[in-house]
């Protein structure tokens, strides 16, 4: 379908937003022309919101053309800081706003075509297409109205498989010729995460130039405002020698081009980002894996890091949740008594362990071990009697 300007200023994102301002003819160094003053005032406001707001606001300017211009714009002076946590931070807001409208949107058509066209998901307005309105509820006695969206199954697993709510799980689900029923705000949920990917990407494709001189103070001043990066994570060296099974399963499968489950790659990335490995390392593995995107998989592991999106750092998954996903691969030796792969080999665990006891003596040591209250008395007391007993 044909987006109008009133839908191009809500999903500034969209290319046809770029080809609107690429008809205009107008070049980088028009900026500096007072008929624009406007919409560089819009891609600074938008940037601040950002930065003090986490989201930009879902407010529309009066004139269609200014809002749609002011992206490009505001992508341009976030580029040219060259602030990748910056970058990060500005996808989030903008992708905020746009979940906003995706949200509250009342044709379905739209929503039909951005998934389609630029998440690549078959997603199925359910009205009009022969499908029943209405379900009888055999817990409440009652026609309730069925979802207004269905999507296939598989699209469906890939994305929710990771949500920890049972009504996630598909188990929960209203699921018909081999398509899963979604209400609107669903699949916003779903895919939330991709849309932050298209927008990170396209600042970080967006190419640096000379700035005019109005951009170029504009530019230092969100330099100036932008908070700190976060701190990176702590660490722990492992070589792959003591990859657990589980984790070279995955790797093995991707090298032979095969496709990995969501948990196997969930696993892949939270465990190798652990033992230090770095975010472009863990995406080089992926490109024979069948549907390979390098923005989407790169955004996804910055998210899982802690970089991207609302900044959590994941764990890596228990022993018993890989069994619970059908991905564990236990060596009866190895793997004897361990609850995470962070545990493997269970030598390795004993040791440390092991290493951790001897700390605690050596500080107790250091300290004196003098007891500090009647009940620690009483037991330093038994202590010694049971020694005394054990010499005798």
């Amino acid at each position: 379908m044909q987006f109008g300007s009133d839908d191009l200023a809500k999903y500034t994102f969209l290319p046809e937003a770029g080809d609107f301002i690429r008809a205009q003819g107008i070049e980088l160094s028009d900026l500096s022309r007072p008929d624009y003053v406007n919409v560089v005032n819009r891609a600074r406001e938008r940037i601040i919101e950002a930065i003090t707001r986490g989201r930009v606001s879902d407010q529309i300017a009066k004139n269609k053309e200014i809002e749609i211009m002011s992206f490009p714009v505001s992508l341009v002076l976030v580029r040219s800081t060259n602030l990748d946590h910056l970058m990060s931070l500005y996808a989030g807001a903008e992708a905020s706003r746009v979940e906003y409208f995706l949200s509250n949107e009342r044709n379905p058509r739209i929503i039909e075509d951005i998934f389609k066209d630029y998440i690549g998901v078959e997603l199925e307005h359910t009205s009009g297409k022969g499908h029943l309105s209405a379900y009888y509820s055999t817990t409440s006695n009652l026609f309730l109205s069925l979802p207004p969206f269905r999507i296939p199954i598989m699209e469906y697993l890939k994305r929710a498989v990771g949500l920890r709510k049972p009504e996630w799980k598909l188990v929960n689900r209203m699921v018909s010729s081999g398509k899963v029923f979604v209400t609107q705000e669903d699949i916003i949920h779903l895919i939330r995460e991709e849309i932050k990917a298209m927008i990170y990407q396209r600042l970080k494709d967006t190419k640096l130039a000379k700035l005019p001189e109005n951009l170029e103070r504009i530019s230092k001043e969100i330099i100036k405002m932008a908070p700190p990066p976060r701190e990176s994570f702590t660490i722990l060296k492992v070589g792959p020698e003591n990859y657990p099974p589980c984790v070279r399963e995955a790797l093995k499968l991707l090298e032979k081009g095969e496709n990995v489950p969501h948990y196997g790659r969930f696993l892949l990335a939270t465990y190798l980002l652990r033992v230090g490995k770095s975010v472009d390392d863990i995406v080089a593995l992926f490109p024979k894996a069948p549907n390979f995107k390098q923005n989407v998989t790169r955004y996804q592991v910055e998210h899982i890091a802690g970089l991207k999106g609302g900044r959590t750092k994941y764990s890596v998954p228990s022993c018993k949740t890989l069994q619970t996903h059908s991905f564990c691969f236990m060596d009866p030796i190895k793997c004897h008594g361990i609850s995470s792969p962070l545990q493997y080999p269970a030598d390795r665990r004993r040791s440390r362990m092991q290493d951790e006891g001897t700390g605690r003596e050596e500080e107790e040591a250091r300290k004196g071990s003098q007891p500090n209250s009647n009940r620690e008395r009483e037991r330093a007391m038994k202590r010694n009697r049971r020694q005394t007993v054990d010499w005798t």
